[in-house]
């Protein structure tokens, strides 16, 4: 059985997730209450982010829950929550809004269409507080784990808490630039660095200005609802000083300028953007971009 335990773990922390449940479940038919296997099993089964697939997942997750009695089967299980909520939250968004752009031409039956998104969101929701628990529990025994931190802000933006999230969203991100300065630190200080241990240690910090920049992305999210175009702009400046070839902040940020009344900064951004993307011409971004670069072009008589 420790063979299977060994090779699915081996598949698992090189991202092949189908492989290591499949090894997983090989060892569970010698012991199917091994604590270890069934999280490997449910883990592999909610990085596959696939709906059925996810669905899965859950009494692996429970009996590893039960077994290891651990903070991190804690967190695996509140993570198969928010994914599988977040999965159903979207879903149903994207049907009601075509059932609203689209409706059934049967009055009952686009009623009942409805009421099938909104039994989904209501689902959704329960996923997500029950996410909520299993992260508030993760917590109390290691209070600064970035990944709980920021799944908990997620699932509180999710359920609409978005000053509880933000708190939680900016401990992470708190957590993260403590982690590039000490990588930035060993980078400039430690000689002993091998070549591949170099290597390691700038692809984890890139690894942190690109899991920074998500968190930053969502905050702004959570700004553009509160209508702070002021500090949502501010987030996408410090997304441009992490990353300067992040194209979707410089149209953000362009239109954030925008309805500041900055045009001369807004088209600047716009100019960058378009010089960067890579949507067609008739996309609905790249137009958007085009017209403000022309607005003021107008007003500077070009």
């Amino acid at each position: 059985m420790e063979d299977f335990r060994v090779r699915a773990k081996q598949y698992f922390n090189s991202g092949r997730y189908p492989q290591a449940f499949q090894q997983a479940r090989l060892g569970l038919q010698i012991d199917d209450e091994d604590g270890g296997l069934n999280l490997i099993a449910g883990r592999s089964l909610v990085m596959q982010r696939e709906l059925t697939q996810v669905s899965h997942a859950l009494p692996y997750l429970k009996l590893a829950q039960e077994e290891l009695d651990n903070y991190k089967a804690d967190y695996s299980l509140g993570e198969f929550h928010f994914r599988y909520g977040s999965m159903l939250f979207s879903y149903a968004q994207r049907e009601k809004q075509s059932l609203l752009q689209f409706p059934d031409a049967d009055a009952k039956a686009q009623k009942a269409k409805l009421s099938e998104c909104d039994i989904r969101v209501e689902k959704a929701e329960v996923h997500f507080e029950d996410a909520l628990a299993l992260f508030n529990t993760v917590l109390e025994t290691v209070p600064n784990d970035l990944q709980t931190l920021e799944k908990r802000g997620q699932t509180l933006a999710l359920l609409g808490r978005d000053k509880e999230a933000t708190v939680d969203l900016e401990r992470a991100i708190d957590s993260l630039y403590e982690s590039r300065q000490y990588k930035n630190r060993v980078l400039a200080t430690d000689s002993n660095l091998t070549v591949q241990q170099e290597d390691r240690v700038r692809r984890d910090l890139d690894g942190d200005i690109n899991r920074e920049i998500a968190i930053r992305f969502l905050l702004a999210g959570l700004l553009k609802r509160t209508k702070d175009i002021r500090a949502e702009e501010a987030q996408y400046t410090t997304i441009l000083e992490l990353d300067p070839n992040t194209e979707v902040a410089y149209h953000s940020r362009g239109l954030c300028r925008y309805e500041l009344g900055r045009l001369a900064e807004a088209s600047a951004d716009m100019h960058a953007f378009v010089g960067r993307t890579a949507l067609e011409f008739d996309a609905s971004q790249v137009q958007q971009a085009m017209r403000i670069i022309e607005e003021y072009a107008t007003l500077q008589g070009e």
